[in-house]
């Protein structure tokens, strides 16, 4: 799996500033926006600081030729002031007062010719001529003789003059005045125009955020939008969803990212799909390979699922017999490498076989050309190379550490890198055909171990039935001349030999019962007991069966009883095998239980069934014999020690019989409790 490199152009650590980025178009838009706020403060800030100067070198000038044209006009009202009272007291001592005040007069006068702009300078030089003729006419206003008609033209030439002089003071003043409120109006139409313009470059700066963001969102949530929506498609299932690549860098990114993770995890569930298919032709294949039960069969199945199954030019299926290496199954004649394995393998060889027939591992050569196929040895590489095989797999198979053959898989034309997949379905196919080799192996053993038994058991049944039957003819000749000798036919017979007599018929009744039920039970067995099925009333059986051990039961002193419905228990069964089952567990009671004790039989139909249960109070079953109760030839431990006599086919007969009615026996026994046999048969339904 592979990861989205970066795009063309050699971004490295400078993605984040890639052509068309977010980041980028942020970056331009906030240098321009910064930009711009520079210029508008830059601009704001030196209009009003020109303008904070401008006015102030105005104001101070005007103030000072206003305070200067101030100064004039009082220094000449002093100087009218005090040279008319001298002209009228005649009072020299005004002199200094006149003197200070022309020169207050005269100071502020010349502060004016200094400092006064050009428009101002022809009025500031009036003022300058007034003075001076103002002063001419007032020193023979003052040195004259008052109430003279000289003295009063005088004075009316010098207020001619002092009025003229004050109006152009009055006028400089005015003039003054409007230059302050002038040089105050342009200084705000500087500072409003430099506000404007700064105003403007903030504007243009908002203008061009407001642009860039709308660009960015344009740029970024329409693909991210659509982005979205891809991958909820992914998610939901829709495995061919893409991305379309638009939008800023970052985002392009993403969606590459996106794109290559979808391609991927496509790649992905086709090698998974794949691989399942290969598990579930590898589990298929194992389980057609251990239907045949002959090695044969499994052989040939084998092969044929490897060439149906397996994708390669060569599939080939080798057994080794006797250290020789057989001609591939189903390809004897196609074989492309016949002279190489037509012999006994290489010891190094047959080792590395062995190794991986015990680690359950194959040989896996992607290139034989390559330095992947040195690892073959050269007698085996060289003619793999001159038959055009470019990609091997070699997987043995055996039973155990036997190594039996091997299976090896051949790409010719082409190399090919085989897939962990392809590796494990080769090597499941051959580990089951190991197991179903060895399932035939063992199957075959036991068929023939089966039918060893069977021949063996025909034989038992057949030394039975023969011994049985040999037996039961002198039997019956001991059992007829002992009643002979019994009834004195041959003459009186004393007490002793009347007691040897018994005790001779009483064994060969014994004698007679095993050989009974040795012939019942190998007839039984064998099949060759006639089994004659009717309709019948259990009822019926069972009260033959209680009416034939009721002399057993009155001789060892029981109780016996048998509340049995007369209706309601028909079966389909043989009557005689039946009544014998019945026989048998009642013979069983009446000999397991101590005098004084109780036997019961009943009979019910239940669930579709003929339930008959037999009850006694004896000395019941031990709990480690019960799994043994039924075997032939079985008897109970505590039966044993009390010396009860028994053949140890009863029960076997009665099991029999009942399982040859498609019925079921149980039984239920604790001991010196007593013990309950219960007998199930299908009730025939009217």
């Amino acid at each position: 799996m592979t990861e989205p490199g970066p795009s063309p152009g050699g971004e490295g650590d400078g993605n984040v500033r890639r052509r068309g980025s977010v980041i980028s178009q942020l970056l331009v838009a906030f240098a321009v926006f910064a930009g711009l706020m520079a210029i508008a403060v830059l601009v704001g800030y030196v209009t009003v600081v020109r303008g904070n100067e401008t006015a102030r070198q105005l104001t101070s000038r005007s103030q000072t030729l206003l305070n200067a044209s101030n100064q004039v006009d009082a220094g000449f009202r002093d100087s009218h002031e005090w040279a008319l009272s001298i002209a009228l007291s005649g009072d020299r001592s005004y002199l200094p007062l006149l003197s200070s005040a022309w020169s207050e007069f005269i100071h502020g006068l010349g502060t004016l010719e200094q400092q006064s702009p050009a428009s101002l300078r022809g009025m500031v030089a009036g003022v300058a001529r007034a003075g001076s003729a103002w002063l001419a006419v007032v020193s023979p206003v003052m040195a004259a003789k008052q109430a003279t008609p000289r003295s009063r033209a005088l004075v009316e030439k010098s207020f001619r003059i002092s009025a003229a002089l004050f109006a152009t003071v009055k006028v400089l003043q005015q003039r003054l005045d409007d230059q302050i409120a002038a040089a105050g109006a342009q200084n705000r139409q500087a500072l409003q125009t430099g506000l404007a313009w700064s105003a403007g470059a903030l504007g243009v700066a908002v203008l061009l955020v407001l642009a860039g963001s709308l660009s960015t969102l344009r740029t970024v949530t329409r693909p991210l939008r659509e982005l979205a929506i891809t991958v909820s498609r992914l998610g939901s299932g829709d495995y061919s969803a893409r991305a379309t690549t638009s939008g800023s860098a970052e985002v392009r990114e993403v969606a590459r990212a996106v794109n290559a993770q979808a391609n991927e995890a496509d790649e992905f569930r086709a090698q998974e799909a794949e691989s399942n298919r290969l598990r579930a032709m590898a589990r298929s294949a194992g389980i057609r390979i251990r239907e045949p039960l002959t090695e044969d069969g499994v052989i040939q199945e084998a092969a044929i699922i490897l060439d149906q199954n397996v994708d390669a030019d060569l599939v080939y299926l080798h057994l080794i017999i006797d250290g020789l290496v057989q001609p591939p199954v189903g390809h004897e004649d196609g074989w492309v490498i016949p002279d190489t394995l037509s012999a006994a393998l290489p010891s190094q060889y047959t080792a590395m076989l062995r190794d991986l027939l015990r680690e359950q591992a194959s040989e896996v050569i992607a290139d034989v050309e390559g330095p992947d196929g040195e690892r073959l040895p050269p007698w085996l590489r060289t003619p793999l190379r001159q038959a055009g095989v470019l990609s091997h797999i070699v997987t043995p198979f055996g039973v155990g550490d036997e190594l039996l053959g091997f299976i090896t898989v051949n790409c010719v034309g082409q190399a090919r890198r085989w897939t962990q997949a392809e590796v494990d379905a080769v090597g499941s196919i051959a580990a089951d055909l190991g197991r179903g080799l060895n399932h035939a192996r063992l199957y075959e053993a036991e068929n023939r171990l089966v039918e060893d038994l069977k021949a063996l058991d025909r034989a038992k049944s057949d030394f039975f039935a023969t011994v049985s039957h040999e037996l039961r003819t002198p039997l019956t000749s001991i059992v007829a001349y002992v009643d002979l000798l019994s009834e004195e036919e041959a003459g009186p017979i004393t007490p002793e030999q009347r007691n040897l007599l018994s005790t001779v018929d009483r064994n060969a009744s014994r004698l007679r019962n095993l050989t009974d039920d040795v012939f019942t039970l190998a007839k039984l067995e064998s099949g060759a007991f006639v089994t004659i099925t009717r309709p019948m009333n259990m009822a019926e059986v069972i009260a033959g069966a209680v009416e034939t051990v009721c002399p057993s039961v009155s001789a060892a002193k029981l109780t016996l009883s048998a509340p049995v419905p007369a209706d309601g228990l028909v079966v389909e069964g043989d009557a005689g095998q039946l009544e014998r089952v019945l026989i048998n567990l009642l013979s069983n009671s009446v000999k397991y239980t101590p005098a004084g004790g109780r036997i019961e039989v009943t009979a019910a139909a239940e669930a579709g069934s003929v339930v008959v249960r037999v009850t006694d109070t004896g000395i019941g079953i031990p709990q480690t014999d019960q799994s043994k109760l039924f075997d032939r030839f079985f008897r109970a431990s505590n039966a044993q020690q009390s010396r009860i006599p028994g053949t140890g086919l009863g029960l076997a007969i009665v099991r029999t019989i009942v399982t040859n009615h498609g019925g079921e026996v149980r039984f239920q026994s604790r001991e010196e409790k007593g013990t309950t046999f219960t007998v199930r048969l299908p009730l025939l339904v009217p």
